[in-house]
């Protein structure tokens, strides 16, 4: 029974009740819920009070049109309206109703006039039925006009309690709502970031393969291959697992957002999440639970993420790791350009890259056996380093490369020290300026909040000394057998970062003939960093 009432009140005009009525006798209803839990049985009472109306006014209910969307957001297309006022504008009806203004947008008086300008040149009219406006009667506009606006100015407050809510929730640590990554959830009311039981254990294994080493479209096709989903059942792709890691709340942190604006700066209601934690005052990300990995492990991923990549312009793409020690770093001596490693790893070789690609007509090109070259380029590289003085440019940039690859999270946690701390020392400058210039604030409120800022400053100076000091691995690189340690630890990446740091070129010279004994030393010519 109760179904063939819903039927009733939603139900389009047969043909037989349509045969014989012109456009001026036909009415078409637009009925809107902005959210899933406005009830079902609400739009039956706008549905039945429109209804009523129109019967009294002497029209035929064409058909009704029922949308679940937001009036209020530029970017929120409803296509229900749009067909509605498609109909209107077609003349197949002359009248449109809605229960009330604000049913029909929220978007201020200019949304509301311009499609009332659309009805007049039509001779079609807008009646709202709360509000008892017919807009083909004269001095109805104006009054449109004022419950336009007053339904904008209701929404911005809303959208003002709502933003102020969530600012507070991500000030107080907490969640603030929304979709969470894949592998963790937040119990509805608490707050706070857990594991998901059935989803954890598929993401635990991405992000054990991801500190592998595995590419993200690699971990996606084993997990399409064992028949495991993403929570919307689709198949996992690396856009996917890039986006999952990205955000910090799959590490149990809170996330922040940037709002964007228009070009003369308004707020839309368009979000971009970012990669960034939220921070305290004292630049610590804030927690907010326990997620699929630490933070550490996040950051480490998402360097390997930025290793594999090569920035263009506005863009990047994705780049092969190198598989060789000097590919692409060693010159050829005819053409100066570079040289690729090729073969087995039991038979690797380096080539010129001119002579392969386009013959011995355009370089005679050289070859030279990968392990030979190698192992001179690395006794090369130890006896240099060794011999650098404390406080050396090359010796410099290999301490702080050396600490960003191997401990990301001091390295994190040291440019977000530095962030607060400018962040610290320009709010006591503003307290400063507000207290003697404007004489904004008084002395003792001014005098208390002067010494929070300034305790915060001297907390974080000794921690930033301190982080540096710890960076300070010059000792380590004066050891010769510690380097030499470390060299054999590290991978072709790491040789190669380090290699850069004080090698600007590396050019072989030509074998004086086939089974040359010269010592691969003397035929190697290095240009070191200044």
């Amino acid at each position: 029974m109760a179904k063939n009432v819903v039927v009733e009140e939603f139900r389009d005009a047969s043909p037989e009740e349509l045969v014989g009525k012109t456009p001026e006798e036909l009415v078409d209803l637009y009925l809107r819920r902005s959210k899933k839990r406005e009830t079902v049985e609400t739009l039956r009472q706008h549905a039945r009070d429109l209804r009523r109306e129109m019967e009294r006014q002497g029209l035929t209910v064409r058909k009704v049109w029922l949308e679940q969307r937001s009036a209020s957001k530029q970017h929120v297309r409803r296509e229900k309206l749009d067909k509605a006022m498609a109909a209107v504008m077609a003349g197949e009806v002359k009248t449109l109703a809605v229960w009330k203004t604000d049913r029909f947008d929220r978007r201020g008086m200019a949304a509301v006039g311009a499609a009332l300008d659309e009805f007049d040149r039509r001779r079609a009219r807008l009646y709202v039925l709360q509000e008892n406006l017919d807009s083909s009667q004269p001095g109805n506009r104006i009054v449109f006009a004022i419950l336009a606006e007053r339904a904008r100015d209701e929404i911005k407050d809303l959208t003002l309690r709502v933003t102020t809510g969530k600012t507070a929730a991500r000030t107080a640590g907490r969640w603030p709502g929304g979709r969470t990554p894949y592998g963790v959830r937040s119990p509805l009311g608490s707050g706070r970031i857990e594991p998901d039981p059935a989803e954890y254990p598929h993401a635990r294994r991405i992000a054990d393969e991801l500190l592998a080493g595995k590419s993200a479209m690699r971990v996606a096709h084993g997990l399409n291959h064992d028949a495991i989903r993403t929570r919307d059942g689709a198949r996992w792709d690396a856009r996917t697992i890039t986006r999952m890691v990205r955000s910090p709340a799959w590490a149990g942190l809170l996330p922040a957002k940037e709002r964007l604006h228009d070009e003369f700066g308004q707020p839309l209601d368009v979000w971009l999440p970012s990669p960034d934690p939220v921070r305290d005052a004292e630049g610590n990300p804030v927690v907010i639970g326990v997620g699929v990995v630490s933070p550490g492990e996040r950051l480490r991923i998402l360097t390997l993420f930025e290793a594999r990549i090569t920035r263009m312009g506005g863009g990047s793409r994705g780049k092969r790791p190198h598989t060789t020690f000097l590919g692409g770093f060693l010159s050829c001596p005819h053409c100066r350009k570079a040289m690729n490693g090729s073969g087995g790893k039991g038979n690797r070789m380096y080539r010129c890259r001119t002579r392969l690609t386009y013959g011995a007509e355009a370089c005679p090109g050289v070859v030279v056996r990968a392990p030979r070259i190698d192992a001179a380029v690395e006794a090369m590289w130890l006896s240099h380093v060794t011999a650098l003085d404390h406080g050396s440019a090359g010796l410099d940039a290999i301490v702080r490369r050396w600490a960003v690859l191997h401990d990301v999270e001091k390295q994190a946690r040291r440019e977000d020290v530095m962030a607060a701390l400018d962040a610290a020392k320009q709010r006591r400058d503003k307290l400063e300026h507000d207290f003697y210039v404007e004489g904004m604030l008084a002395e003792g409120r001014f005098k208390s909040l002067w010494a929070d800022q300034s305790a915060a400053i001297e907390s974080l100076e000794i921690e930033a000394a301190e982080l540096v000091r710890e960076a300070d691995l010059s000792i380590f690189f004066a050891d010769g057998e510690a380097l030499a340690e470390a060299w054999a630890e590290s991978t072709i990446e790491d040789r190669r970062m380090l290699l850069g740091c004080v090698m600007t070129s590396l050019t072989i010279i030509p074998a004086r003939s086939w089974g040359d004994r010269t010592p691969m030393l003397d035929r190697l010519v290095p240009e070191w960093v200044a």
